[in-house]
């Protein structure tokens, strides 16, 4: 290739190279300028859209469209967002529903938690307490870098406006308030937060926010919302003034005009004013006052509790502080300073009459884990512990409080809340649940009421952990599994009860239909026989041999046909229901020796109730068959035949005089098992008793159906198995080597 092919090559590539790098640059500027303008969020407050939201206190809900904190906790937020958003611009409409605190935007924000100033990023909002638009960076810490006053000024229950930019390191809100007229914070910081997420915040009041956007943010919005201002640089070092946020022109001196002081938050005018004494002490010292003499001290804490009283601990130990004064009411978290008169007690020290100042907000409160038995010892009165118990009782107390009794280690105390919060989990913990407190201990008698040797005071129910739900075995849980039982018990014997009843009817249906079968052929059938034996007879005009033979052959057609009709009575259960059992087995004893020598008696003993049907059968054909035998094999000159009633069992006797025979395995022929084996089917003890010469007894003992709940014992259940697993087998019983059971 040529040199001149070579040039033009490369220059027709460098060209090519060249319009794609501007089409690039162009289509990303396009893209750029493009979704710049879209908003990266947008939320009209559904119900449906507020998984995304993420709050760290307060009491957030939806309202009409907007969102709203009932909460004027200190530090409440409400977060949404990635971490990894940079350039943006977060607007929305807020109006603050208290006088005592401020509202609005945070931008930026990262590591998130509860408390005051508990993330790091950037904020801005609305403050009625001096009327500004407020902005500055909290980073588990508060430094405030522009306070500008808003025109007219800030009310409650109005809706203003309010814009947060970070573009680079300049930070800029801007607040409208309903005239329209515009305020304006800017700042720019060198060393500033690159990225974070956006949210919404509140300090000591409630407020509202509704149409929330967030969109990417051009330098474009930056020189509209300052409107070509130079924005100043931030040194929190030389801009803080004495209020606690960045000076400014129109700042006070210290002991300037109390009309400036009236637009200062009371807690700045509280730590504007006061300094720190070098003098304070350490807690754990006033244990070494002089007792009985009250002494002027000054102590430094955290506050841990405001309800009943203001409890306050260092890091040595902790104390009540009783009648103090206080310009701003100091709430738990805040590191305080207190002069005032202590009191040695037998466990702690008391400070009264004291003079409370703020120093901050949101110090750390750590709690100590102890046990029952360490608390009891009163080594942690006035302290911030962690304890764990069974709970044994609940109950409202006096002065709207809500009391826990609870037990560890054999030792008993009593946790107190304030009942105006936390009530609803209050009535959800259960009796014998474990629980895990945190609270102040004290050993008072005003608290413990000499009852138990400490108590716990809780800041709220929200410092009461469930560890452990109560045992399944409690008292409550096994009387109702008991009933529980006792009634699926009573199902399965009433289930019992009807499918036995159903199978009996079934069982005396099908005898009364092979009844009738029997009747309608096999007794017609011998009627026929006879009938048609007896017409040969007169046809044949022999009457020798013949007559003989046909003489005995309609005899047994006759004793045939006897005992078809017997058998067609015995399986039809009128007979029983209409005369009863014992007259019955008379009826049938009389009918197998009617012409014979043979004397039957029949009498009965106890009180005659009714019988079942099921037993009243069976023993029938029991007696049947012992009568039957004695007819045929005993050759006996009296048949007794005896029923005893009792309340819990049914006693068939059947005596004869015969001739007796030696009762063993080999003698039980077919009807003696048969009897044994029907016996069974009711759980009846059947006993046969026999020697040679000696006649023989047949003894039938069947258990009746006692009342409904008799039959739940479990003895009446082992006697029931007992009788059907063992029944039927030879045993000798007492000393009569002739008895068969």
């Amino acid at each position: 290739m040529t040199q001149r092919s070579q040039s033009r090559a490369a220059w027709f590539i460098g060209f090519v190279v060249s319009i794609a790098l501007i089409a690039t640059a162009l289509s990303v500027r396009w893209h750029w300028h493009r979704t710049s303008r879209q908003p990266l969020y947008h939320d009209s407050f559904r119900l449906d859209r507020q998984d995304d939201w993420q709050p760290f206190g307060g009491a957030w809900e939806t309202v009409d469209g907007a969102m709203r904190n009932n909460s004027d906790e200190r530090g409440a937020k409400l977060m949404n967002g990635d971490t990894r958003l940079r350039d943006y611009l977060i607007e929305a409409d807020v109006q603050l529903l208290g006088q005592t605190g401020d509202g609005g935007l945070i931008i930026r924000a990262t590591n998130e938690e509860e408390g005051v100033d508990a993330y790091d990023g950037y904020y801005a909002g609305l403050r009625d307490l001096d009327n500004t638009l407020i902005l500055g960076r909290a980073g588990y810490g508060w430094i405030e870098y522009q306070a500008n006053r808003v025109t007219p000024r800030v009310y409650a229950q109005q809706w203003y406006h309010l814009k947060l930019l970070a573009y680079g390191c300049n930070i800029v809100a801007a607040a409208i308030s309903p005239s329209g007229q515009t305020t304006i914070d800017a700042i720019r910081q060198p060393d500033c937060i690159q990225s974070g997420r956006f949210g919404l915040k509140s300090y000591q009041t409630g407020g509202l926010w509704r149409n929330v956007q967030v969109r990417a943010a051009t330098h474009q919005d930056l020189l509209n919302m300052t409107a070509g201002m130079t924005i100043p640089l931030a040194d929190p070092f030389l801009m803080v003034g004495p209020t606690g946020r960045p000076r400014r022109d129109s700042d006070p001196v210290p002991g300037g005009s109390d009309a400036e002081d009236q637009y200062l938050e009371p807690l700045y005018l509280d730590m504007r004013e006061h300094h720190v004494d070098p003098d304070g002490q350490p807690i754990a010292n006033l244990r070494a006052l002089a007792p009985d003499q009250p002494a002027r001290v000054t102590i430094q804490g955290v506050v841990t509790l405001t309800f009943p009283t203001l409890f306050v601990e260092d890091s040595t130990g902790g104390l009540a502080i009783q009648n103090f004064r206080a310009q701003t009411p100091p709430q738990i978290g805040d590191q305080v300073e207190a002069k005032g008169n202590a009191e040695l007690h037998d466990f702690s020290s008391v400070l009264k009459d004291a003079e409370v100042h703020i120093l901050w907000s949101h110090a750390p409160i750590h709690s100590m884990g102890v046990t029952a038995s360490q608390a009891a010892t009163g080594s942690f009165d006035a302290q911030y512990i962690e304890i764990e118990g069974h709970l044994e009782n609940k109950e409202e107390g006096p002065n709207h409080t809500m009391v826990l009794d609870l037990a560890e280690d054999n030792q008993s105390f009593r946790a107190i809340a304030n009942a105006t919060s936390g009530s609803e989990s209050f009535r959800g913990i259960k009796n014998k649940s474990r629980l895990r407190l945190r609270g102040i201990c004290v050993v008072d008698s005003a608290y413990t009421h000499d009852i138990t040797p400490f108590a716990i005071l809780l800041p709220s129910m929200n410092d009461v952990e469930v560890l452990e739900g109560p045992p399944w075995w409690s008292t409550g849980n096994l009387v109702a599994a008991t009933i529980a039982l006792l009634l699926l018990v009573l199902a399965a014997q009433t289930l019992h009860n009807y499918v036995e009843r159903w199978r009996l009817i079934a069982v005396l249906e099908e005898r009364q239909r092979l009844a009738h079968e029997m009747h309608d052929t096999l007794a017609q059938s011998f009627a026929g026989i006879g009938f048609q034996l007896q017409a040969i007879r007169d046809e044949i005009d022999d009457r020798g041999a013949i007559d003989r033979e046909l003489d005995l052959a309609s005899s047994m057609v006759r004793r045939s046909h006897e005992e078809a009709r017997r058998s067609i009575a015995a399986l039809r259960p009128e007979l029983l229901e209409s005369v009863g059992l014992l007259r019955a087995l008379e009826q049938r004893a009389r009918s197998m020796v009617a012409g014979g020598a043979i004397r039957v008696t029949a009498f009965t003993s106890g009180e005659a109730h009714s019988i079942p049907v099921r037993i009243s059968d069976t023993l029938f054909r029991v007696g049947q068959e012992a009568l039957a035998n004695a007819v045929r094999h005993a050759d006996p000159h009296t048949l007794l035949i005896s029923l005893t009633y009792s309340e819990a069992m049914l006693q068939l006797l059947v005596q004869d005089d015969g001739k007796g025979f030696v009762v063993g395995a080999d003698s039980a022929g077919f009807g003696i098992r048969g009897m044994r084996k029907r016996a069974d089917t009711i759980s009846a003890e059947l006993q046969i008793r026999s020697a040679p010469g000696q006649g023989t007894t047949v003894q039938a003992i069947a258990p009746m159906p006692g009342k409904l709940m008799r039959t739940f014992w479990p003895a009446s259940i082992w006697h029931l198995f007992w009788e059907r697993r063992f029944h039927g087998q030879a045993t000798t019983e007492g000393s009569n080597p002739a008895a068969y059971r």
